[in-house]
């Protein structure tokens, strides 16, 4: 027993000597990643904290070299993952875009940062059109903060049916509207359509193994009540065939400046907690027909070709039958899901070719 005993005790001290110097090792991570991602200009601005929107304290991060660049403010939520996600720890991909823009990131109720501030509790009657109010809320207060008349406003995924509903409410705070992941029709048809293109594209390669896959899987494998078996047939089909999403991701989240592990774990839980808030309101019940027709204000869709949680060609048809002072599509080869991400530099030479000169005649 006491050499039981013994050995029981070497393997705790070693457990704890292996989980100390992983803790330490994350934090010589984290404040390197700090350092890579300063802004040191001199009119520069990194700004990262809690702002009270709608009565609930909030997580927005506010990034740029020169603060007399137009801003743009990212309402994230990333395709079918939905309410809960955000983009806010994923600086890298951004930072090139901190040269032209002042980059606001924005942790929504239920999300991220603001989900565990809030103690891991979504609150009651949380939608799109409460969310849109703290966006608009947000605006009102960057506009103070940073001197602008105007700024820019990019939805993506579940976050473009909220920017659609802030820009339509309140038109003259903005310079123009990028939809980079528009959502415009319900999750049922979007899960169709990716399904539809990987039976397409193995149709073509002749993969009589992903085509028995796809059989197994059906078009709705994610649909309740999930069959395990039906899901890993789709996903395997779908790593062979979809753009690939961004590597590293979860070390990304772990050395994010500012992040602790507890906000880390929040990310996972504050999304499982917000689908249950949220229930499948926003993806079937909700209203697409209510994003436009009528936008005041100059409106881009920058999307890639090979997104399946926001398909180009349901995008497109939105973008012709809405009405706008200016509207343009630019399609984005072999971006995906997680194209700001992934062709972060393609969606930045979009947004300056298009939409940073209306920025700077308005802002």
């Amino acid at each position: 027993m006491g050499r039981l005993l013994r050995a029981l005790g070497a393997l705790v001290a070693v457990l704890a000597i292996l989980t100390v110097g992983a803790l330490v090792y994350r934090c010589i991570a984290q404040y390197r990643h700090a350092q890579a991602v300063a802004i040191r200009t001199p009119n520069g601005i990194d700004e990262a904290g809690f702002v009270a929107l709608g009565g609930i304290d909030q997580w927005v991060t506010i990034r740029g070299e020169d603060l007399r660049n137009p801003v743009i403010l990212i309402v994230g939520g990333v395709g079918a993952d939905g309410p809960g996600t955000v983009l806010s720890p994923f600086v890298d991909a951004f930072r090139p875009w901190e040269r032209d823009f002042t980059v606001v990131q924005w942790d929504q109720q239920g999300a991220g940062k603001t989900f565990a501030r809030a103690g891991g509790r979504v609150p009651p009657g949380l939608g799109v059109d409460r969310l849109a109010g703290d966006g608009l809320a947000l605006t009102r207060h960057l506009r103070r903060r940073l001197g602008k008349s105007k700024i820019i406003l990019l939805g993506t995924g579940f976050g473009s049916t909220v920017a659609v509903r802030m820009a339509m409410a309140d038109p003259a705070s903005y310079a123009a509207y990028v939809g980079a992941g528009q959502i415009v029709s319900p999750r049922r048809d979007r899960e169709r359509f990716g399904y539809d293109r990987l039976l397409a594209r193995a149709t073509a390669a002749g993969d009589q193994e992903s085509l028995a896959d796809l059989r197994v899987s059906g078009p709705w494998p994610f649909r309740p009540p999930r069959d395990p078996k039906k899901l890993a047939a789709f996903v395997k089909v779908a790593r062979r065939y979809h753009a690939p999403n961004p590597p590293h991701q979860t070390w990304d989240v772990l050395t994010a400046p500012h992040w602790s592990l507890a906000e880390a774990r929040a990310i996972p839980a504050g999304m499982t907690a917000s689908e249950v808030a949220f229930g499948r309101a926003w993806g079937e019940g909700f209203d697409y027909a209510s994003l436009g027709p009528e936008l005041q204000i100059p409106v881009f869709v920058i999307q890639g070709d090979d997104n399946t949680d926001a398909p180009i060609p349901q995008a497109q048809a939105w973008l012709a039958r809405i009405h706008a002072p200016a509207k343009e599509v630019v399609v984005i080869k072999g971006a995906g899901n997680h194209g700001l991400q992934t062709h972060s530099q393609a969606f930045l030479e979009a947004l300056r070719v298009h939409v940073l000169p209306i920025a700077l005649a308005t802002h």
